[in-house]
């Protein structure tokens, strides 16, 4: 690709007069530049890496001196939508399909894209990161991404994925996180999934034509997820105790899974722990700012149910886990 075309697209400023007048590939992530490619650098202290990796020019928001007059400095007014343009005009060369998602169905498409024989590339919330997946695209590429601004950006011509309907029968709820049901006279029995979420599972699990299903795929999903604890808060098998943890770092979620909670588990109690103050939450929500308080502050509160918003489900894993191992050496 020359470098003329590049400026023209992305309206920038060549800032020197390069030796070289082409790039082959783009990259933001210097580890993975190679020689003749074209840098795009978020973090200024990337460049001379990606120099010395062979990258035949850099494109820059702020200012940084031309350590290296044979190869083509860009100055940009806005690192990001350079790229974006560069994506869009890559992408506009093939013919793709591209759907916008909630939050709920990229959780699936991030969980089963890998069972199925269609090219699914997912856009991570974090664009840049989106580059990498680029030169596999062809024209049976699947763009999927659950931030409509960004993919209208990038790929104009795509469609909602949650349109479609389906019919299931035979639904049987066996608790809070596991369903058994029959869809296209395949029966599902006892899928750890909470009924909320079964309309946009299925709709994934049927566009992407999944052949051999692997339920156990399901524990990495970050909708409703849960740990189960003993009397001593210890964590033990699923659905081997009434007491509970559920934890959320998506806010769009949250309102959904608690008003799901509140129908369903009338029998228990709930609180609700966060790392700040919400809203829409009952008044006796309680606030913690340090986790690694997790297992006193649990300690010292009565429940059956308890709600985590605001930390990393692996953060609350390791915190009730170290404790759980500490407890077994006497």
């Amino acid at each position: 690709m020359k470098i003329t075309s590049i400026i023209d697209i992305i309206d920038g400023k060549l800032l020197n007069s390069p030796s070289i007048s082409f790039i082959y590939s783009f990259k933001t992530n210097v580890s993975k530049v190679k020689e003749g490619d074209l840098f795009i650098a978020y973090n200024l202290d990337d460049i001379q890496i990606a120099i010395q990796k062979g990258a035949f020019a850099i494109i820059l928001q702020n200012f940084y001196p031309i350590i290296d007059k044979e190869i083509a400095w860009i100055k940009v007014d806005n690192i990001e939508t350079s790229l974006i343009k560069l994506v869009r005009y890559k992408l506009a060369h093939f013919n793709l399909q591209a759907f916008y998602c909630n939050d709920v169905s990229y959780e699936f498409f991030k969980t089963f894209s890998s069972s199925s024989n269609k090219k699914v590339k997912l856009i991570p919330t974090s664009f840049k990161k989106f580059v990498s997946v680029l030169e596999d695209i062809d024209n049976e590429t699947i763009l999927v991404s659950n931030d409509k601004q960004i993919l209208n950006k990038i790929y104009p011509n795509n469609t909602n994925f949650e349109k479609e309907d389906f019919l299931i029968s035979n639904l049987l709820e066996h608790s809070l996180f596991e369903v058994s049901f029959t869809f296209k006279n395949k029966y599902f029995q006892r899928i750890k999934i909470p009924s909320i979420y079964l309309e946009y599972f299925i709709r994934v699990y049927d566009f992407l034509n999944i052949n051999e299903f692997d339920d156990s795929k399901l524990r990495n999903s970050n909708l409703l997820r849960t740990l189960f604890l003993d009397k001593n808060l210890n964590i033990v098998e699923f659905g081997k105790s009434d007491k509970f943890v559920i934890t959320s770092n998506n806010i769009s979620l949250v309102e959904k899974e608690i008003d799901y909670l509140k129908t369903k588990f009338t029998y228990g109690k709930i609180i609700y722990i966060t790392s700040s103050y919400i809203d829409f939450l009952p008044k006796e929500q309680i606030l913690l700012k340090d986790i690694s308080k997790l297992r006193d502050t649990l300690k010292n509160n009565s429940f059956n149910a308890s709600y985590i918003i605001g930390y990393e489900f692996e953060k609350i894993q390791q915190i009730l886990s170290k404790e759980e191992k500490e407890l077994t050496l006497f």
